[in-house]
Protein backbone atom coordinates (compact mmCIF):
# COMPACT_ATOMS: atom_id res chain seq x y z
CA UNK A 1 0.00 0.00 0.00
CA UNK A 2 0.98 3.16 -1.08
CA UNK A 3 2.26 5.69 2.00
CA UNK A 4 -0.58 8.83 2.57
CA UNK A 5 0.70 11.00 5.30
CA UNK A 6 -1.79 12.36 8.87
CA UNK A 7 0.45 15.15 9.27
CA UNK A 8 2.09 12.76 12.23
CA UNK A 9 5.20 14.27 13.47
CA UNK A 10 8.23 12.19 13.25
CA UNK A 11 9.26 10.22 16.28
CA UNK A 12 13.05 9.85 15.53
CA UNK A 13 15.14 6.03 15.06
CA UNK A 14 15.49 3.44 12.64
CA UNK A 15 11.99 3.75 11.27
CA UNK A 16 11.20 7.55 11.48
CA UNK A 17 14.92 8.44 10.99
CA UNK A 18 15.71 12.95 11.58
CA UNK A 19 15.98 13.16 8.00
CA UNK A 20 16.38 17.55 8.73
CA UNK A 21 19.42 16.39 10.61
CA UNK A 22 17.53 18.39 13.95
CA UNK A 23 19.06 15.54 16.85
CA UNK A 24 22.27 16.92 17.70
CA UNK A 25 20.31 20.67 18.38
CA UNK A 26 17.27 18.57 20.42
CA UNK A 27 20.31 16.31 22.47
CA UNK A 28 21.41 20.41 23.50
CA UNK A 29 17.98 21.57 24.46
CA UNK A 30 17.27 18.43 26.66
CA UNK A 31 20.88 19.09 28.35
CA UNK A 32 19.49 23.00 29.10
CA UNK A 33 16.27 21.33 30.23
CA UNK A 34 17.68 18.56 32.31
CA UNK A 35 17.66 20.88 35.81
CA UNK A 36 19.39 19.10 39.40
CA UNK A 37 15.90 18.76 41.24
CA UNK A 38 16.57 21.73 43.35
CA UNK A 39 17.30 24.17 40.90
CA UNK A 40 15.02 27.17 40.02
CA UNK A 41 12.17 26.93 37.55
CA UNK A 42 13.13 27.24 33.95
CA UNK A 43 11.38 28.24 31.24
CA UNK A 44 12.46 27.37 27.46
CA UNK A 45 10.27 28.45 24.08
CA UNK A 46 10.65 26.30 21.27
CA UNK A 47 9.45 28.64 18.11
CA UNK A 48 8.37 28.27 14.55
CA UNK A 49 5.96 28.61 12.38
CA UNK A 50 3.26 26.24 12.18
CA UNK A 51 4.46 22.96 9.72
CA UNK A 52 8.31 23.33 9.86
CA UNK A 53 8.21 20.62 12.64
CA UNK A 54 8.21 21.74 16.70
CA UNK A 55 6.36 18.41 17.19
CA UNK A 56 9.09 16.50 15.76
CA UNK A 57 12.01 18.27 17.18
CA UNK A 58 9.87 18.23 20.59
CA UNK A 59 9.89 14.20 20.33
CA UNK A 60 13.79 14.34 19.24
CA UNK A 61 14.26 16.08 22.85
CA UNK A 62 11.92 13.40 24.54
CA UNK A 63 13.99 10.90 23.22
CA UNK A 64 17.34 12.51 24.23
CA UNK A 65 16.38 13.18 27.92
CA UNK A 66 14.61 9.47 28.36
CA UNK A 67 18.67 7.95 27.31
CA UNK A 68 19.97 10.38 30.43
CA UNK A 69 22.05 8.56 33.10
CA UNK A 70 19.27 10.04 35.59
CA UNK A 71 16.01 10.53 33.65
CA UNK A 72 13.73 13.50 34.30
CA UNK A 73 9.85 13.35 34.91
CA UNK A 74 8.44 14.12 31.72
CA UNK A 75 5.01 15.50 32.08
CA UNK A 76 3.17 16.44 28.78
CA UNK A 77 0.41 18.77 28.82
CA UNK A 78 -2.35 18.99 26.57
CA UNK A 79 -4.41 22.52 26.98
CA UNK A 80 -6.55 21.61 23.61
CA UNK A 81 -8.28 18.59 26.51
CA UNK A 82 -9.19 21.64 29.07
CA UNK A 83 -12.53 22.87 29.30
CA UNK A 84 -12.85 26.81 29.67
CA UNK A 85 -10.35 29.24 29.50
CA UNK A 86 -11.19 30.00 33.74
CA UNK A 87 -10.70 26.15 34.68
CA UNK A 88 -7.39 25.74 32.20
CA UNK A 89 -5.14 26.15 35.67
CA UNK A 90 -6.52 23.81 37.46
CA UNK A 91 -6.60 21.34 34.57
CA UNK A 92 -2.81 21.83 34.58
CA UNK A 93 -2.60 21.43 38.04
CA UNK A 94 -4.93 18.17 38.03
CA UNK A 95 -3.48 16.74 34.64
CA UNK A 96 0.28 17.30 36.32
CA UNK A 97 -0.40 15.20 39.81
CA UNK A 98 -1.67 12.27 37.64
CA UNK A 99 1.10 12.14 35.11
CA UNK A 100 3.59 12.62 38.07
CA UNK A 101 1.80 9.98 40.24
CA UNK A 102 1.45 7.58 37.47
CA UNK A 103 5.42 8.06 36.34
CA UNK A 104 7.01 7.54 39.68
CA UNK A 105 4.52 5.72 41.49
CA UNK A 106 6.57 6.54 44.98
CA UNK A 107 5.41 7.27 48.46
CA UNK A 108 7.08 11.14 47.57
CA UNK A 109 5.58 11.60 44.64
CA UNK A 110 2.26 9.95 45.87
CA UNK A 111 2.28 12.93 48.69
CA UNK A 112 3.52 15.40 46.06
CA UNK A 113 0.55 14.22 43.45
CA UNK A 114 -1.91 14.91 46.84
CA UNK A 115 -0.55 18.62 47.39
CA UNK A 116 -0.98 19.51 43.58
CA UNK A 117 -4.76 18.17 43.87
CA UNK A 118 -5.23 20.30 46.95
CA UNK A 119 -3.86 23.20 45.37
CA UNK A 120 -5.62 23.24 41.97
CA UNK A 121 -9.15 23.04 44.13
CA UNK A 122 -8.55 26.59 45.03
CA UNK A 123 -8.65 27.38 41.80
CA UNK A 124 -11.73 26.23 41.41
CA UNK A 125 -13.15 28.66 44.14
CA UNK A 126 -13.69 31.93 41.36
CA UNK A 127 -13.45 32.88 37.92
CA UNK A 128 -10.33 34.00 36.84
CA UNK A 129 -10.38 38.17 35.82
CA UNK A 130 -9.09 38.60 33.09
CA UNK A 131 -5.58 40.37 32.66
CA UNK A 132 -4.78 39.87 36.58
CA UNK A 133 -2.51 37.17 38.00
CA UNK A 134 -4.44 34.43 39.59
CA UNK A 135 -3.69 35.51 43.63
CA UNK A 136 -4.92 39.02 42.29
CA UNK A 137 -8.02 37.50 40.19
CA UNK A 138 -9.10 35.55 42.79
CA UNK A 139 -8.66 38.06 45.66
CA UNK A 140 -10.90 40.07 43.46
CA UNK A 141 -13.27 37.86 43.51
CA UNK A 142 -13.58 37.03 46.96
CA UNK A 143 -13.56 40.58 48.61
CA UNK A 144 -16.32 41.75 45.98
CA UNK A 145 -18.29 38.86 47.51
CA UNK A 146 -18.07 39.09 51.05
CA UNK A 147 -19.36 42.05 53.26
CA UNK A 148 -17.41 42.09 56.63
CA UNK A 149 -13.48 42.34 57.12
CA UNK A 150 -14.23 39.21 59.32
CA UNK A 151 -15.63 37.43 56.65
CA UNK A 152 -12.74 38.56 54.23
CA UNK A 153 -9.83 37.75 56.27
CA UNK A 154 -11.86 33.71 56.82
CA UNK A 155 -11.89 33.27 53.30
CA UNK A 156 -8.89 34.43 52.50
CA UNK A 157 -7.10 32.66 55.12
CA UNK A 158 -8.99 29.58 53.43
CA UNK A 159 -7.92 30.23 50.51
CA UNK A 160 -4.10 31.06 50.71
CA UNK A 161 -2.63 29.90 47.64
CA UNK A 162 0.45 31.20 48.36
CA UNK A 163 1.06 29.16 51.42
CA UNK A 164 0.03 25.85 49.67
CA UNK A 165 1.71 26.49 46.69
CA UNK A 166 4.90 26.28 49.01
CA UNK A 167 3.57 23.10 50.64
CA UNK A 168 3.70 21.45 46.84
CA UNK A 169 7.05 23.19 46.26
CA UNK A 170 8.44 21.22 48.83
CA UNK A 171 6.83 18.46 48.44
CA UNK A 172 8.08 18.43 44.45
CA UNK A 173 11.67 18.61 46.25
CA UNK A 174 11.40 15.21 48.19
CA UNK A 175 11.23 13.36 44.65
CA UNK A 176 14.58 14.70 43.95
CA UNK A 177 14.21 14.03 40.51
CA UNK A 178 14.06 16.88 37.57
CA UNK A 179 10.81 17.47 36.11
CA UNK A 180 10.33 18.44 32.62
CA UNK A 181 7.05 19.52 31.75
CA UNK A 182 6.12 20.31 27.82
CA UNK A 183 3.06 22.20 26.20
CA UNK A 184 2.81 21.92 23.08
CA UNK A 185 0.65 23.45 20.00
CA UNK A 186 -0.38 26.87 22.30
CA UNK A 187 -0.83 28.32 18.96
CA UNK A 188 -3.23 26.57 18.38
CA UNK A 189 -5.62 27.37 21.32
CA UNK A 190 -8.01 30.44 21.47
CA UNK A 191 -6.35 33.50 22.75
CA UNK A 192 -8.32 33.80 25.97
CA UNK A 193 -6.43 30.02 26.60
CA UNK A 194 -2.78 30.72 25.54
CA UNK A 195 -3.23 33.95 27.45
CA UNK A 196 -3.81 31.26 30.47
CA UNK A 197 -0.92 28.66 29.93
CA UNK A 198 1.21 31.54 30.13
CA UNK A 199 -0.22 33.05 33.44
CA UNK A 200 -0.08 29.17 34.67
CA UNK A 201 3.86 29.21 33.95
CA UNK A 202 4.55 32.74 35.27
CA UNK A 203 2.46 32.49 38.75
CA UNK A 204 1.02 28.99 39.41
CA UNK A 205 3.61 26.33 38.56
CA UNK A 206 7.01 27.63 38.88
CA UNK A 207 8.31 24.73 40.48
CA UNK A 208 11.84 24.43 41.36
CA UNK A 209 13.49 21.34 39.85
CA UNK A 210 11.08 21.77 36.92
CA UNK A 211 11.56 23.22 33.75
CA UNK A 212 9.03 23.82 30.72
CA UNK A 213 9.40 23.74 26.67
CA UNK A 214 6.61 26.22 25.61
CA UNK A 215 5.79 25.80 21.60
CA UNK A 216 4.68 28.02 19.85
CA UNK A 217 4.19 30.76 16.52
CA UNK A 218 5.61 33.83 18.17
CA UNK A 219 3.73 36.18 15.52
CA UNK A 220 0.18 34.36 16.87
CA UNK A 221 1.32 34.73 20.54
CA UNK A 222 2.67 38.52 20.24
CA UNK A 223 -1.36 38.74 18.13
CA UNK A 224 -2.84 37.12 21.16
CA UNK A 225 -1.39 38.99 23.64
CA UNK A 226 -2.26 42.62 22.34
CA UNK A 227 -6.00 40.98 21.96
CA UNK A 228 -5.88 40.47 25.64
CA UNK A 229 -4.57 44.60 26.15
CA UNK A 230 -0.70 43.41 26.85
CA UNK A 231 0.97 47.30 25.74
CA UNK A 232 4.67 45.46 25.30
CA UNK A 233 3.81 42.15 24.20
CA UNK A 234 7.42 41.16 23.53
CA UNK A 235 8.41 42.29 27.05
CA UNK A 236 5.65 40.10 28.57
CA UNK A 237 6.93 37.22 26.58
CA UNK A 238 10.14 37.41 28.15
CA UNK A 239 9.06 37.87 31.46
CA UNK A 240 7.23 34.32 31.25
CA UNK A 241 10.38 33.06 29.07
CA UNK A 242 14.23 32.63 29.97
CA UNK A 243 15.11 31.50 27.09
CA UNK A 244 13.67 32.06 23.90
CA UNK A 245 14.67 29.55 20.90
CA UNK A 246 13.60 29.11 17.06
CA UNK A 247 13.71 26.08 14.95
CA UNK A 248 16.70 25.67 13.19
CA UNK A 249 16.50 26.84 9.69
CA UNK A 250 15.07 23.90 7.47
CA UNK A 251 18.08 24.13 4.26
CA UNK A 252 17.50 23.18 1.07
CA UNK A 253 19.67 19.91 1.23
CA UNK A 254 17.01 18.93 4.02
CA UNK A 255 13.87 19.94 2.12
CA UNK A 256 15.71 17.54 -0.97
CA UNK A 257 16.23 14.64 1.66
CA UNK A 258 12.08 14.79 2.48
CA UNK A 259 11.36 15.03 -1.49
CA UNK A 260 13.74 12.73 -2.37
CA UNK A 261 12.31 10.41 -0.37
CA UNK A 262 8.77 10.81 -1.23
CA UNK A 263 9.77 10.99 -4.79
CA UNK A 264 11.22 7.17 -4.78
CA UNK A 265 8.00 5.88 -2.72
CA UNK A 266 5.73 7.15 -5.48
CA UNK A 267 5.83 4.65 -7.93
CA UNK A 268 8.06 1.26 -9.26
CA UNK A 269 8.46 3.07 -12.63
CA UNK A 270 10.26 5.59 -14.40
CA UNK A 271 7.74 8.31 -14.05
CA UNK A 272 9.77 10.71 -16.58
CA UNK A 273 10.69 8.40 -19.16
CA UNK A 274 6.26 8.68 -21.16
CA UNK A 275 6.51 11.71 -22.54
CA UNK A 276 9.82 13.13 -24.70
CA UNK A 277 11.53 15.92 -22.52
CA UNK A 278 9.74 15.64 -19.14
CA UNK A 279 12.50 14.34 -17.31
CA UNK A 280 14.11 18.30 -17.99
CA UNK A 281 10.96 19.98 -17.76
CA UNK A 282 10.17 18.24 -14.37
CA UNK A 283 13.78 19.10 -13.23
CA UNK A 284 13.30 22.82 -14.43
CA UNK A 285 9.72 22.87 -12.26
CA UNK A 286 11.47 21.49 -9.55
CA UNK A 287 14.13 23.65 -9.14
CA UNK A 288 12.43 26.84 -10.76
CA UNK A 289 8.89 26.71 -8.48
CA UNK A 290 8.99 23.92 -6.26
CA UNK A 291 11.75 24.76 -4.18
CA UNK A 292 10.26 28.23 -3.34
CA UNK A 293 6.89 27.38 -3.18
CA UNK A 294 6.71 24.25 -0.66
CA UNK A 295 8.02 25.70 2.13
CA UNK A 296 7.87 23.12 4.87
CA UNK A 297 7.66 19.41 6.04
CA UNK A 298 4.04 20.07 6.85
CA UNK A 299 3.43 21.46 3.12
CA UNK A 300 5.63 18.39 1.70
CA UNK A 301 3.20 16.01 2.84
CA UNK A 302 0.14 17.64 1.71
CA UNK A 303 1.11 18.06 -2.03
CA UNK A 304 2.50 14.40 -2.07
CA UNK A 305 -0.45 13.36 -0.63
CA UNK A 306 -2.56 15.01 -3.37
CA UNK A 307 0.24 14.23 -6.19
CA UNK A 308 -0.40 10.26 -5.35
CA UNK A 309 -3.93 10.63 -5.14
CA UNK A 310 -3.88 11.52 -8.93
CA UNK A 311 -0.92 9.76 -9.96
CA UNK A 312 -2.39 6.71 -9.34
CA UNK A 313 -5.63 7.33 -11.08
CA UNK A 314 -3.34 8.55 -13.92
CA UNK A 315 0.13 7.44 -14.31
CA UNK A 316 1.62 6.88 -17.66
CA UNK A 317 -1.62 9.02 -19.36
CA UNK A 318 -0.13 11.81 -18.40
CA UNK A 319 2.66 14.22 -18.61
CA UNK A 320 4.28 13.30 -14.85
CA UNK A 321 5.66 17.22 -15.29
CA UNK A 322 2.32 18.51 -15.53
CA UNK A 323 1.06 16.63 -12.37
CA UNK A 324 3.57 17.63 -10.67
CA UNK A 325 3.04 21.38 -11.42
CA UNK A 326 -0.95 21.23 -11.17
CA UNK A 327 -0.71 19.65 -7.52
CA UNK A 328 1.56 22.77 -6.30
CA UNK A 329 -1.04 25.08 -7.31
CA UNK A 330 -3.87 22.90 -5.91
CA UNK A 331 -1.72 22.71 -2.90
CA UNK A 332 -0.45 26.71 -2.55
CA UNK A 333 -3.59 28.31 -4.60
CA UNK A 334 -6.88 26.04 -4.71
CA UNK A 335 -8.42 29.05 -5.75
CA UNK A 336 -6.43 29.31 -9.06
CA UNK A 337 -6.27 24.75 -9.02
CA UNK A 338 -10.13 25.19 -9.36
CA UNK A 339 -10.68 27.80 -12.03
CA UNK A 340 -7.95 26.00 -13.80
CA UNK A 341 -10.26 22.86 -13.78
CA UNK A 342 -13.53 24.54 -14.52
CA UNK A 343 -11.81 27.16 -17.11
CA UNK A 344 -8.82 25.71 -18.61
CA UNK A 345 -9.56 27.61 -21.99
CA UNK A 346 -8.63 30.47 -20.23
CA UNK A 347 -4.70 28.70 -19.38
CA UNK A 348 -4.26 26.89 -22.46
CA UNK A 349 -5.83 29.15 -24.94
CA UNK A 350 -8.11 26.58 -26.54
CA UNK A 351 -11.92 25.93 -26.57
CA UNK A 352 -13.35 23.32 -28.65
CA UNK A 353 -17.07 22.61 -30.14
CA UNK A 354 -19.42 20.13 -29.94
CA UNK A 355 -18.09 18.71 -32.77
CA UNK A 356 -14.74 18.74 -31.91
CA UNK A 357 -13.50 22.26 -34.03
CA UNK A 358 -10.89 24.43 -31.83
CA UNK A 359 -13.34 28.07 -31.63
CA UNK A 360 -11.47 31.36 -31.97
CA UNK A 361 -7.79 32.47 -31.80
CA UNK A 362 -5.71 31.39 -28.89
CA UNK A 363 -5.22 34.82 -27.73
CA UNK A 364 -8.23 35.84 -28.10
CA UNK A 365 -9.53 33.53 -25.65
CA UNK A 366 -6.68 34.17 -23.23
CA UNK A 367 -7.39 37.92 -23.29
CA UNK A 368 -11.49 37.14 -22.84
CA UNK A 369 -10.14 36.03 -19.12
CA UNK A 370 -7.37 37.67 -18.25
CA UNK A 371 -9.95 39.86 -16.30
CA UNK A 372 -10.83 36.37 -14.17
CA UNK A 373 -7.14 35.27 -14.07
CA UNK A 374 -6.53 38.76 -12.58
CA UNK A 375 -9.02 38.76 -10.13
CA UNK A 376 -7.83 35.52 -8.85
CA UNK A 377 -3.95 36.47 -8.76
CA UNK A 378 -4.55 38.89 -6.28
CA UNK A 379 -5.20 36.91 -3.77
CA UNK A 380 -2.24 36.20 -3.50
CA UNK A 381 1.25 37.87 -2.55
CA UNK A 382 3.58 39.61 -5.18
CA UNK A 383 5.93 36.40 -4.54
CA UNK A 384 3.67 33.80 -5.29
CA UNK A 385 1.97 35.39 -8.10
CA UNK A 386 5.19 35.50 -9.99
Amino acid sequence: MRKYHNDQPIQGGINDPDLLNRLDFANHLANILLLDHDDDCLTVSLEGEWGYGKTSVINLIKGALNEKETAPIIIEYNPWLAGKPESLIQDFLLQFSSQLNITNNSEVALKAAEELVAYSSLFGVAKLVPGAEPWASIVEKVFSRFGSSTNKIAKLKKLDLLGKKKEVVSAIKKIKIPIVVVIDDIDRLTPSETFQVLRLVKAVADFSGTSFLLAFDSNYLTSVLEKNDIVNAPEYINKVIQLRVPLPVISDRGMNELANVELDSLSDKNLTDNFESDQDRFSWIYHNYFKHLIKNPRELKRFFNHLRFVLEQVEGQVCFSDLFSLSIVAIKANLIYDHIKKTPEAYIGKRFSNDGLMMDKPEDIVNLFEGERSNNMEKFGERERA
